[in-house]
Parts: C-alpha cells; sequence; structure tokens
C-alpha cells in the first residue's frame, strides 16, 4: 500500500483523528486540536485538511444524514512505520544499528532500555 507523504498541518490534524475515540467527526477533530495541540483553527480550515486527507486517501468522507464522519484507511501505526522506514533510508542508509548506536551516545537508549528489548526478544 503507498502512503502518500503529509504536510506538517495534515500530519496534525491526522493526529487528532487517531486520537478520536469515536468514527472522527469535523467537530470533535476541532475539539481535539483545540484542546490538545492548542490550534484554534476554523472548521472551515480543518474542513479544508479533511478534504486533503480524503485526497491523500487517509480517509474516506462517509455521510450520515445531514452529518459527516470519516473513516480511517491508514492506521496511525502504518503511517508510523512510514516514517520510520523512511526516516531509515533517508539518514542511515537502511542502517538501522546506525540509529540505535545515534540513541544510545545521546541518552535516549539507555541499558535498562537495550536490556528490556533484549529480553522481550527471547521471550
Amino acid at each position: 500500500m503507498k502512503i502518500n507523504k503529509l504536510t506538517e498541518s495534515e500530519e496534525l490534524v491526522m493526529k487528532a483523528i487517531w486520537d478520536c475515540d469515536s468514527a472522527p467527526s469535523l467537530s470533535k477533530v476541532c475539539d481535539i486540536l483545540k484542546n490538545t495541540y492548542k490550534k484554534t483553527w476554523k472548521p472551515q480550515t480543518v474542513s479544508t485538511f479533511f478534504n486533503k486527507l480524503v485526497t491523500k486517501k487517509y480517509i474516506k468522507l462517509t455521510r450520515k444524514g445531514k452529518s459527516y464522519t470519516y473513516k480511517i484507511l491508514i492506521s496511525e501505526d502504518q503511517y508510523k512505520q512510514k516514517l520510520y522506514t523512511d526516516y531509515i533510508h533517508f539518514w542511515y542508509n537502511d542502517n538501522s544499528f546506525d540509529l540505535l548506536w545515534e540513541m544510545y551516545l545521546n541518552g535516549d537508549l539507555t541499558k535498562e532500555n537495550i536490556d528490556e528489548i533484549t529480553s522481550n526478544c527471547l521471550d
């Protein structure tokens, strides 16, 4: 499945859509953007991003009577996997060890983390 690249704003709206606890609607996403991400975009602005996300095949528009809901077509996990893969490919020439080594040197990955990863892999 091809996953199209998102702009920073599209990504934020998509994150708010993934954060919805039920079928996402414009009003729910606007509330999440305002309360969680401190964005006070007007519904018309968010609706424009919804249309872009429909075009990029991240969500699908569903009409129920006079209201609209959206079905998520690309999960948050699928998107994170794409970001991870693209990042390692571009910055580390497909060598994930170099990324892990850099994380370790920066203190982002501790010996305890490595031990936990190792023990989970052996289970």
